[in-house]
């Protein structure tokens, strides 16, 4: 059976562009690892990036592996067929690093999985020099790495591009003077404290208060405190572009290219526009040079980025963009900041459907989440849309948000009516009818956000919301999506952990993804992470690291969100300067 499984990779390489294959002789040897299936890692343009610039080292190869598919998943427990890489079909255990790469809260019982599954302790106390050593970057490690703590040597913190090729030169650089592998490992993990970016949790020893927050996190052996994360301080001299191109990812054989990090519009509930502070936009030359060598492979090109229509440039990039022959597509837009060239490039290009957040149904509650945008620059955007001729038209919304009332969600149906009253309004031939939807999902308070403080809405809430939303939204004839609120939930607790959720982890695993049982065996009450409301003098699990944003900062944009303090009009385009 294990042969199949190796065909199945093998096809799957020959229906890609840009693979990396490389001898193994004398390099470090990198499992770079996305804890979901190939489909989904292969969207993510922060896995590409890595792989790409790892292999750009000419001293380290670097191959990928995947959460097996749904179909085989099952087999390779049943068969104990363990996770191998795609490039050479090599089992991780051949590996010297296993560095995963994680997006989402709800993959990590997938990357146990995946270690279960490898022969690989899924403790890090319980490895050894037979043992690689087991790493994780990506978003979810600078925001709150605790939760997994207990399972990782070490943590990447912040952006990777410089901080992973020098953690594996030291690798190289320690095991090639070492002789003896356990005191190279030892000696490795305890130079990592030396490099900034870097996170060893094994040198921190997390103390709890009578209450059962964290009271204090003790540094041990000369640990860094608070730990920082690392910063691109010149994002233009990395081309954060898609390096491998295939058909099987969620934008077919469009590549994707990062136009910069960061947001400056202050929503109190998003994540990345605090932990990607401060903005850095590339500037137009260093994208046209990462469109130009995409180009050569294809001409659809996704432009990603936190707001990409916020980009200063975007109308010049997109007009230069367009002059050479690309169809371009944007990750996100503003209601806004859409333009008329910027529609009609969008509709030129292929684009069958644009989308607008408003977040909130209230203008009442926009401003609570600092989303400043009232309802006559919606319906703007809607009359743009409406001359545009494209033939679908989603919106977003949030539920569950804090100081939310009825009126708050009633208002997310009347906006979709009437929003979508104003694009047919403006389309009086019936063949150029539009087709609404309605996305809504749940508001999970995040680390590092003004709403770090506030209480996630009970799961039944949750759904009686949902389930109104689609009676109404169903007789006004427009489609509605949603999350699920349990998994919302569960993405809750793991995103506000602290180290003690390790324990649900481990049941999770123990019980195959039975988070119910797990959840029912756990011997804490989950609700203490995500359905109560912090006092504001609470220390939080991640607050022995510093990303960028200032806790006091957070602290005064909860207070004006709760109407403690004035609200403070800014002028976003200026703060972007």
């Amino acid at each position: 059976m294990i042969w199949q499984f190796k065909e199945k990779a093998r096809r799957r390489l020959a229906r890609e562009a840009g693979t990396v294959v490389k001898d193994w002789g004398g390099k470090v040897r990198v499992a770079l690892v996305f804890p979901n299936t190939y489909y989904v890692g292969m969207s993510n343009l922060g896995f590409q990036t890595i792989y790409g610039t790892l292999n750009g080292q000419p001293d380290l190869v670097c191959e990928r592996a995947f959460l097996p598919d749904p179909d085989d998943l099952a087999e390779h427990e049943r068969l104990r067929v363990p996770v191998f890489s795609l490039e050479s079909q090599r089992p991780l255990t051949d590996f010297d690093v296993v560095a995963f790469s994680t997006t989402y809260e709800n993959d990590y019982l997938n990357l146990l999985t995946i270690l279960a599954l490898s022969g690989i302790p899924v403790e890090a106390a319980e490895r050894d020099q037979r043992h690689p050593v087991v790493a994780m970057g990506g978003v979810c490690a600078w925001s709150n790495p605790e939760p997994l703590a207990a399972f990782m040597d070490f943590f990447f913190l912040g952006e990777g591009e410089e901080s992973s090729p020098e953690v594996f030169r030291l690798w190289r650089e320690i095991h090639r003077t070492e002789r003896d592998p356990g005191a190279a490992r030892d000696r490795f993990l305890r130079q990592l404290l030396t490099v900034e970016g870097v996170y060893a949790p094994r040198f921190y020893d997390v103390r709890y208060a009578a209450t059962g927050s964290v009271a204090e996190v003790v540094a041990l052996e000369g640990a860094p405190l608070p730990v920082r994360k690392r910063r691109l301080a010149r994002p233009d001299d990395f081309d954060t572009i898609s390096v491998v191109r295939t058909a099987e990812t969620e934008f077919g054989q469009m590549a994707l290219l990062e136009v910069g990090k960061g947001c400056g519009r202050g929503c109190r509930f998003c994540l990345e526009g605090e932990i990607y502070r401060p903005v850095r936009h590339r500037h137009l030359e260093a994208i046209v040079r990462g469109a130009e060598r995409l180009a050569a492979g294809g001409k659809r090109i996704g432009l990603v980025g936190a707001c990409v229509s916020d980009y200063p440039w975007i109308d010049d990039l997109v007009r230069g963009l367009r002059a050479k022959g690309v169809d371009i597509s944007l990750s996100s837009v503003r209601a806004d900041s859409l333009s008329p060239d910027l529609v009609q490039a969008l509709v030129e290009s292929g684009t069958r459907t644009l989308t607008i957040a408003p977040e909130a149904g209230t203008e009442r509650l926009r401003t609570v989440i600092h989303k400043s945008l009232t309802e006559q620059r919606l319906f703007e955007a809607a009359e743009l849309i409406a001359a545009s001729g494209v033939p679908s038209v989603k919106t977003y919304f949030m539920i569950g948000l804090p100081t939310e009332t009825a009126e708050d969600t009633e208002g997310i149906v009347e906006l979709a009516k009437r929003i979508r009253h104003r694009i047919l309004r403006h389309r009086r031939d019936a063949r150029r009818a539009v087709e609404m939807t309605v996305g809504v999902s749940s508001f999970v308070p995040k680390p590092w956000t003004a709403f770090q403080w506030c209480a996630m809405a009970e799961v039944r809430a949750l759904e009686e919301t949902v389930e109104r939303l689609r009676r109404q939204l169903r007789k006004a004839g427009i489609h509605f999506t949603h999350d699920v609120p349990k998994w919302a939930h569960l993405q809750g607790v793991l995103a506000r952990g602290d180290r003690r959720v390790a324990e649900l982890l481990r049941l999770a695993l123990t019980h195959h993804g039975d988070w119910k049982r797990a959840f029912r065996e756990w011997p804490r009450n989950a609700n203490y992470y995500v359905c109560r409301e912090r006092a504001l003098d609470e220390r939080f699990p991640w607050d022995h690291f510093e990303v960028g944003t200032k806790r006091d900062r957070l602290e005064v944009e909860y207070r004006r969100a709760m109407g403690l303090l004035p609200e403070r009009t800014v002028r976003w385009k200026a703060a972007l300067a």
